[in-house]
């Protein structure tokens, strides 16, 4: 590999710095003079060279703009820097600092010798990193050619180091007693005084530091060699416990001891300097990575207590379902029953009508007019409702018969709106025709009543049938007709529009479907608020059956849209109501139960909420 040392820098001083390097590295590596920046990477592109080292002759320039050049070209992207100044001060460094770009900053003039001592060093690392024969470094007079004793021992196994502050102690004090201690035994007591230090020779010691909540276990294999020190060079009581936790062979030396060993033996000094900075360097990687630890362990435990909201969330939620449909099934219980003791009742109430017509017919055919009596009263018990407007008609056209508006009136309230019967009525007879009339009618409210209660209590009995399977054959029209009929209270003024396809009987749960028909009619009703038509169709499409509920209410806010069936979603000012406090989100899980779809589209003026049942039933239960 070709390599090049590189100069850059104009005038006498890069000159004398180029010299002062060829002289030192010889022919073992080249070095270049470039001016500026731009010809230095022009000198680089020339030569095909790799470039370990780059000395930088800083001058007036701006070195952090300089050296951002440099570093654009993938060339010198592995260079070290050293940086010459001749400034007090730079304010121009921080980018380089930053990117790590700097590796030497030197002071001009420096020493004799400064200067190659210091590139030689940095040549031969490089060079040694990347596989090559270092060159020799260049050694300084004053310097010698072995590290200071610090360095190597910061560089010695812990063995070793351990060894040459006991050699050291051993030769200051003669030699140490060696104590043989168990696991368990303090060293040192959190709080209390520190008279000397303990050196350990073999085994293990954790400090701990007593909490109001607990005691911490800081630090284990991170101690170092000496025991005490920090507390005896801080002048305060111990900081932790120390407490061996295994067999430990150790040396006990007091302050003055220490002092004393110190003063003969200056590597004794270097050993604990050393020990110290081990100890403390340990300490502190642990004390990081415990930070990081706990700063993980925070995250987590946020995301597990988020998580936990959010189950805790949901098991709200599903016991407040499981609670509305405990009310439910109670309810439904209590209708089921309530509609079985209505049987009875409603059957005795239906023949009693029947049989009160025939008998007060009977009766009134006995009476010397039995024969206009009877037909009043036939026609007023079997004659259809007329609107308002159908009365009106009537009442003119016998007014035409009659010439008489007050008995056309009388006659139409009775309820005889037959021509042919009325031109038979005497004004004289009028009274006991009205009360005929009056008895037809009310006759025939008791046989209409009391054949909406049994209708109500059989569409009631179907809606809350207890169920566990599903059940073959179930009508879905008939299913929503007998909701429609429970729900008839809430539909008052609203213009209510059936169109149901021919659908075949289908296997499903009827009560749950009837759950869902109530909620959606009811909340197709809340949004009208008396008024407005609401559309109810079905239709097979394939093998689905389709399920339309329309209203021309206000529409949905597109905001609330997408939330509607959501669990427990409520809004408590907007259009949304759930009457039964069953919610959207339970229906949509009751259709989901019976493999079906539910959805919804709205818009000012018209909301289609659109339920799709599959023909073949639910999945297998």
């Amino acid at each position: 590999m070709d390599l090049l040392v590189l100069v850059v820098g104009h005038g006498g001083p890069a000159a004398e710095v180029a010299a002062s390097l060829r002289a030192a590295l010889g022919d073992r590596v080249p070095v270049a003079v470039a001016a500026d920046v731009p010809a230095a990477l022009e000198t680089v592109d020339a030569s095909g060279a790799s470039v370990p080292l780059v000395v930088l002759c800083a001058g007036d320039g701006n070195v952090d703009a300089a050296m951002r050049d440099l570093y654009e070209d993938d060339q010198l992207a592995e260079a070290q820097t050293v940086v010459l100044t001749t400034r007090s001060d730079h304010r121009d460094l921080s980018d380089a600092i930053d990117r790590g770009w700097l590796h030497t900053l030197l002071v001009q003039p420096s020493p004799p010798g400064l200067l190659e001592w210091m590139v030689t060093s940095q040549l031969a690392s490089w060079m040694a990193d990347h596989g090559l024969d270092p060159v020799p470094t260049l050694v300084m007079a004053e310097q010698g050619s072995e590290p200071s004793e610090l360095f190597q021992l910061l560089e010695a196994s812990n063995e070793d180091l351990t060894e040459r502050i006991v050699r050291g102690i051993d030769g200051a004090l003669t030699r140490r007693p060696r104590l043989l201690l168990p696991p368990g035994v303090r060293l040192t007591r959190q709080g209390e005084d520190v008279d000397g230090v303990f050196i350990l020779i073999s085994g293990k010691v954790a400090l701990t530091r007593a909490t109001p909540s607990e005691n911490l276990l800081l630090h284990h294999a991170s101690t170092g060699p000496v025991v005490g020190l920090l507390s005896l060079a801080r002048q305060q009581k111990a900081f932790f416990t120390s407490t061996t936790t295994t067999e430990v062979e150790a040396i006990h030396l007091s302050t003055d001891q220490l002092n004393r060993a110190l003063i003969l033996d200056p590597g004794v000094a270097a050993g604990l300097t050393a020990g110290a900075i081990r100890g403390l360097t340990l300490r502190l990687l642990r004390s990081e990575e415990l930070q990081v630890e706990r700063n993980e362990l925070n995250a987590r435990l946020k995301k597990e207590q988020r998580r936990l909201a959010k189950a805790l969330s949901a098991l709200e939620a599903a016991r407040l379902e499981l609670i509305q449909q405990a009310r439910f099934a109670t309810l439904g219980e209590l209708a089921a029953g309530v509609a079985h003791e209505l049987n009875n009742p409603v059957a005795a109430l239906t023949r009693a009508a029947a049989s009160l017509a025939e008998e007060v017919t009977r009766l009134v055919e006995s009476h010397p007019q039995g024969r206009l009596l009877g037909e009043v009263l036939a026609s007023t018990r079997n004659r259809p409702g007329l609107s308002t407007a159908q009365e009106r008609q009537v009442r003119r056209e016998l007014e035409k018969l009659t010439r008489d508006p007050e008995l056309a009136w009388r006659l139409v309230s009775a309820g005889i709106t037959d021509p042919s019967l009325a031109r038979s009525v005497d004004v004289r007879q009028l009274d006991m025709v009205e009360s005929a009339a009056m008895l037809g009618t009310a006759a025939r409210n008791i046989e209409v009543a009391s054949a909406r209660i049994a209708e109500l209590a059989t569409s009631l009995r179907s809606y809350a049938r207890p169920e566990s399977d599903a059940l073959d054959g179930v009508d879905l029209n008939a299913g929503i007709e007998d909701t429609l009929r429970l729900v008839a209270h809430r539909l008052h003024g609203i213009d209510v529009v059936r169109d149901y396809g021919e659908v075949p009987p289908l296997r499903a749960h009827p009560s749950r479907l009837g759950q869902v028909w109530t909620n959606l009619i009811v909340n197709a009703a809340d949004a009208l608020s008396g008024e407005g038509r609401l559309e109810i169709s079905t239709r097979v499409e394939g093998e689905w059956v389709v399920v339309d509920i329309i209203d021309n209410g206000p529409g949905i806010d597109p905001a609330v849209l997408p939330r509607i069936f959501e669990p427990r979603f409520t809004t408590k000012h907007g259009t949304i109501r759930y009457g039964l406090g069953l919610g959207l989100g339970l229906a949509k899980r009751l259709v989901e139960e019976h493999g079906g779809t539910i959805s919804a589209d709205s818009q000012p003026g018209q909301t289609i909420i659109t339920v799709t049942l599959p023909l073949a039933g639910p999945p297998k239960e």
